[in-house]
C-alpha cells in the first residue's frame, strides 16, 4: 500500500505541474484555480459517497486541519502557477520546492512531532540542496 500510495501521489504530482504550466497567461490565476477546485471538489464528492467505509462524513469528524490544508493548497498552486508564468522550468521549480519545504519541515517534524532527526535524514537533505544548487548553477 505504501508503494501504491507513492505512486499515486508522483503521478498526480506529474499531471499537475504539466497541467498548471499550461494555463493561459490570460487566464485569472484564481478564476483557473476556482474552476480546478470545483472540479476536485465534484470528484471528491462522489468518491465520498462512492466508496465504502472511510470514516466520518460529517463536520464534527474534522479540526483546524482541513482549514490548514485549504491555505496549503492556495499557496502551493498559486505560487507554482506564477512560477511558472514567470519563466521557471517544470523540473526547477518542483525541486526548488521540494528541498525547500523538507528543510524547513525537518526540524519542525522535530519540535512539533518529535520526529527523530538522523545521520541519513541529515544527510539526505544536504545532497538533496547540493543537488538543487548544482541544477540550478549549471543550468
Amino acid at each position: 500500500m505504501f508503494i501504491a500510495a507513492l505512486l499515486l501521489a508522483v503521478a498526480g504530482s506529474v499531471v499537475y505541474h504539466l497541467s498548471i504550466k499550461q494555463v493561459p497567461e490570460a487566464a485569472n490565476p484564481f478564476f483557473s484555480l476556482a474552476v480546478s477546485y470545483g472540479v476536485a471538489m465534484l470528484v471528491c464528492v462522489l468518491g465520498m459517497w462512492c466508496l465504502p467505509g472511510g470514516g466520518q462524513r460529517g463536520l464534527a469528524a474534522l479540526n483546524w486541519s482541513s482549514l490548514g490544508v485549504a491555505a496549503g493548497i492556495i499557496g502551493i498552486e498559486l505560487g507554482f502557477l506564477l512560477a511558472y508564468r514567470a519563466g521557471w522550468h517544470v523540473g526547477y521549480a518542483a525541486l526548488s520546492s521540494n528541498v525547500l519545504t523538507a528543510l524547513v519541515l525537518l526540524p519542525l517534524g522535530y519540535l512539533l512531532f518529535r520526529e527523530q532527526p538522523s545521520l541519513g535524514k541529515l544527510g539526505g537533505l544536504a545532497l538533496s540542496m547540493a543537488g538543487l544548487w548544482m541544477m540550478l548553477r549549471f543550468r
